[in-house]
């Protein structure tokens, strides 16, 4: 007896269960990538597509245009199934035909509309929900002789609207949840306004790269600048690699082995406009800077505005991440994309992949023409805290805590450790050579007139072995580093590393301590020192002497709880969690608040400030 593959028993249930739980988001991703793979298959010099209002009923739709090869009437009924394509093959690590309909589907329940022709004639089909049924459907329409159907000719009417059947092309029409939605203003739902712009932007984000020779146009009603009561009029839109050559300066950069490398690049703000350089360069879009991984041209977990400001210092960028952009390309067979396409995974356990899985690469790549760009986006600050640092380095030293030099990686290209057997008990005899004569036990003698035995290695004998169980003390073992403090004083900057209402944020990768200089617990302190220093001397000085002090020794508090947390290494009983959740922003808050232990020491510092200020420059010199 054969073997029975297994059916599925409620179609129904699976299939409502399947478009009613995808992402919305993916659906500008979907719709252009279908079409960018379709127009790929165009004759060169004719691949394009175009994304544009279609008015339906007086309502908006937003559409979807390609070139490319077409469908007639029974690969357009396929091509509207579930899991089908039509022109290329199906595979979990491909584009398969999953995403479009779903993520279609899930905003535009009034349906979907497909036209496509093929040797000059133009068939159409609608999806969607259907009440009666309680499921999703192709919709059947009356035809003028009184007949249904749900794929239909079309070509009479295509003509009349002026679309061209000289050649082949698809268009997608998203009708949106009901007939007065306009899905142009509102792609992602009916009441989810997005920025005139969004449509472009979204594609500008995520795809690192278009297909060969595809042009992409998008009409001027859903882009920045002028048109925007308008329609008909286009303006092209370009991926960043193809303005990078325009922008002051970026790189490439493989890491060994061939599976990963990194893009570094400088984008600034105009210094008339408050745009940047390319989005002044690709005038179709919006564009930030931005940090992201990228996957057979598609970009993934990308991080932008805030989210980006807060993540780069883990990736080597403290200062600088709104005018540096970073792309971490992946070979194909290191990642794999998650089921609605938006999220990549590691094909070992398919659990998620993060940007952060690879900051250390950014790091430690990193040009030096982007250590100059993030030094000159660094705020400058008289306060000379390497007193501070060595203090803390100091007391961290006490707990003798070792690097952390070997961590477990998921990385294809990572080399596992080989188990070392004990050794041998012999040692064989090895020629020395050198071009230094004098470093020879034998002299200026011939190496022939040398005394043999001292041209011999150790033998046996002479190799001193330690008991069993053995092994380095800890003082010869790299010891851990203080994190590099950086006090910031900028609302802006507080509020870009998240750090409202927080003393201080940890970045362990990248061993960078932010701290607020704006804290309460720094102001609370300022206003104690203020009252017993204001005749101390001129009103100005004091005032800067004292805020200097109150941040000052906020962060030594602030320094101080992290050393303690990152000395908890050390303790069998201590997780990484709780590692984690003792360096948090909110442990180290407390530890700030505690600004009584460190007025005195404040107190005298203020103090020393105040009288180095008073003293005359000829003095000074």
């Amino acid at each position: 007896m054969k073997a029975e593959p297994l059916n599925i028993r409620d179609k129904r249930f699976l299939i409502n269960r399947l478009i009613e739980q995808a992402p919305v988001s993916t659906l500008v991703r979907e719709f252009f990538k279908n079409a960018d793979e379709s127009a790929a298959g165009a004759a060169y010099g004719n691949r394009r597509i175009e994304i544009y209002p279609t008015m339906i009923d007086g309502v908006r739709k937003l559409t979807f245009w390609n070139t490319g090869t077409g469908m007639d009437d029974r690969e357009l009924k396929q091509a509207t199934e579930l899991s089908s394509s039509i022109n290329k093959e199906m595979a979990l690590d491909g584009n398969f035909g999953i995403g479009a309909k779903v993520s279609g589907l899930t905003m535009s329940r009034e349906g979907i509309r497909y036209r496509s022709c093929k040797d000059g004639t133009v068939n159409e089909v609608v999806i969607g929900f259907d009440a009666d049924e309680q499921t999703y459907v192709r919709f059947p329409v009356e035809l003028p002789d009184g007949s249904f159907d749900t794929v239909y000719d079309v070509t009479q009417a295509a003509i009349y609207e002026g679309q061209d059947t000289s050649f082949d092309w698809t268009e997608v029409v998203l009708m949106g949840e009901c007939e007065e939605h306009d899905t142009v203003a509102e792609p992602l739902g009916k009441g989810k306004s997005q920025d005139r712009s969004f449509i472009p932007s979204a594609i500008f984000r995520r795809f690192a790269r278009f297909a060969d020779g595809v042009e992409v146009r998008i009409d001027v009603a859903m882009t920045k600048g002028g048109g925007k009561d308008e329609t008909g009029r286009t303006r092209r839109l370009k991926t960043l690699e193809e303005v990078a050559e325009e922008l002051p300066n970026h790189e490439w950069v493989d890491a060994p082995g061939g599976e990963i490398r990194v893009h570094y690049i400088h984008d600034p703000k105009h210094e008339r406009y408050s745009h940047s350089l390319s989005a002044l360069a690709n005038p179709a879009t919006s564009s930030t800077t931005f940090c992201a991984l990228v996957h057979k041209g598609e970009r993934y977990d990308i991080k932008s505005r805030k989210a980006w400001s807060a993540a780069a210092p883990n990736f080597g960028i403290p200062f600088g991440s709104k005018v540096l952009t970073v792309e971490i390309e992946l070979t194909d067979n290191l990642a794999l994309p998650n089921q609605y396409r938006d999220g990549l995974t590691w094909p070992d356990d398919r659990s998620p992949m993060l940007a952060e899985d690879f900051d250390d690469y950014v790091r430690e790549l990193m040009p030096n023409w982007v250590k100059d760009v993030i030094r000159a986006e660094s705020p400058l600050s008289d306060d000379n805290l390497d007193d501070l640092q060595s203090d803390l380095q100091k007391l961290l030293d006490e707990f003798r805590v070792p690097t952390v030099t070997l961590s477990p990686s998921r990385r294809q290209s990572a080399i596992l450790t080989e188990a070392a057997e004990e050794g041998t008990d012999t040692s064989n005899p090895t020629s020395l050579e050198t071009e230094f004569p004098e470093l020879s036990e034998a002299g200026e003698k011939d190496a022939s007139e040398a005394d043999h035995d001292k041209s011999q290695r150790a033998k046996q004998k002479k190799v001193r072995k330690a008991p069993d169980g053995s092994k380095l003390s800890r003082s010869a073992q790299s010891l851990e580093r203080v994190p590099e403090i950086k006090i910031l004083t900028d609302p802006e900057e507080i509020a870009d590393k998240n750090l409202k209402g927080r003393a201080g944020r940890y970045y362990k990768d990248a061993q960078t301590l932010f701290v607020n200089g704006l804290y309460s617990a720094a102001e609370r302190m300022a206003v104690e020192l203020d009252a017993e220093l204001r005749t101390a001397g001129e009103a100005e000085v004091v005032r800067s002497a004292i805020l200097r002090a109150s941040r000052k020794f906020m962060a030594f508090r602030v320094g101080k709880a992290t050393c303690y947390a990152i000395s908890k290494r050390l303790s069998d009983d201590w997780s990484s969690d709780d590692l984690d959740r003792a360096t948090s922003p909110e442990s180290l808050s407390l530890a700030a608040d505690d600004y009584k232990q460190s007025i005195s020491q404040a107190k005298r510092y203020a103090k020393e400030l105040i009288r180095t200020a008073d003293v005359p420059e000829e003095n000074v010199a």
